[in-house]
């Protein structure tokens, strides 16, 4: 059984654990406010008069391996001004985030997961852990979460392409350099978009890209002063492509290396040598 004065350590101080419950998946806390004021959203006035309880009932984090549901009775307040549209409201705290039915500290971590595997593998894990969600819940999460996303001005970036279905369908993905993070996927790979986003962003001062000429032209119109580097991956990719042609020019396709029976060193067959002993060896089997 969970003791209640240490349980309350994991909560905010404006609430009072009133009970505990516990079953064999889940524990259940009630928890009543003591706040004795709150800012109306709409106009801002602190407000101490007390209009009622609102009863609302939340997900939490789990604890010891069982789901955690939280019965919370929140105060509801009158908005004393008289120029204000809202005149009764419910109080608000970074704690249970408004009009939704988990804690902040829980849809952060269902977030977190969401994004290191799909949204309906994350629904699996997180029931595993005792939370309950659907993939399209955790989705629209995600999607929420990203229309509060500012993007931050970079100065270097990377450019590659990449195929969402190899053959068929490719897109650009663009990464800073700095911090070495996804910051756009764009569709095509024709220079385009690449042309179009960059023309977005002038402080873009160095492109690290491979060397398609698509994306070499893009660059150059779009931010004729950036400097423009050839990714390392690609240089390598070129030269070793380069240094197997040369060799397949300087040597030839077969080496034969005779047992000691035969020869007591090693015998390298020339070019020529070799078309001829496959001629050769044709006539002999078609005779």
């Amino acid at each position: 059984m969970l003791l209640p004065n240490i349980v309350q350590k994991f909560f905010p101080k404006e609430y009072r654990i009133v009970y505990i419950e516990e079953t064999d998946d889940k524990y259940m806390f009630g928890l009543l406010s003591e706040s004795v004021s709150a800012r109306c959203p709409k106009c801002g006035k602190e407000n101490h008069r007390m209009h009622s309880y609102h009863e609302k009932e939340v997900q939490d984090l789990p604890i010891l391996g069982k789901g955690v549901k939280l019965a919370i009775s929140q105060i509801k307040y009158f908005c004393d001004n008289q120029d204000c549209a809202v005149k009764i409201f419910r109080e608000r705290n970074d704690f249970i985030e408004h009009g939704r039915r988990y804690t902040h500290r829980c849809s952060q971590y269902m977030l977190k997961v969401a994004v290191q595997v799909s949204c309906e593998a994350a629904s699996k894990i997180l029931r595993y852990q005792g939370i309950i969600v659907s993939g399209d819940k955790l989705l629209q999460m995600l999607k929420t979460a990203g229309n509060g996303y500012r993007e931050e001005a970079v100065t270097k970036i990377g450019i590659d392409d990449w195929a969402y279905r190899k053959g068929q369908k490719y897109g650009t993905l663009i990464c800073d350099l700095e911090t070495h993070k996804i910051i756009e996927v764009l569709e095509g790979r024709d220079g385009e978009a690449i042309e179009k986003w960059l023309q977005g962003h002038p402080g873009v001062d160095t492109v690290s890209r491979d060397r398609a000429n698509a994306y070499s032209s893009a660059v150059t119109k779009a931010l004729p002063d950036a400097v423009q580097i050839a990714d390392r991956f690609h240089i390598t990719q070129n030269l070793l492509e380069a240094l197997k042609e040369t060799m397949r020019t300087y040597m030839p396709e077969i080496i034969t290396v005779p047992n000691d029976e035969t020869a007591e060193s090693i015998r390298i067959v020339p070019q020529h040598r070799i078309k001829k002993t496959r001629k050769q060896s044709s006539v002999r089997n078609t005779k």
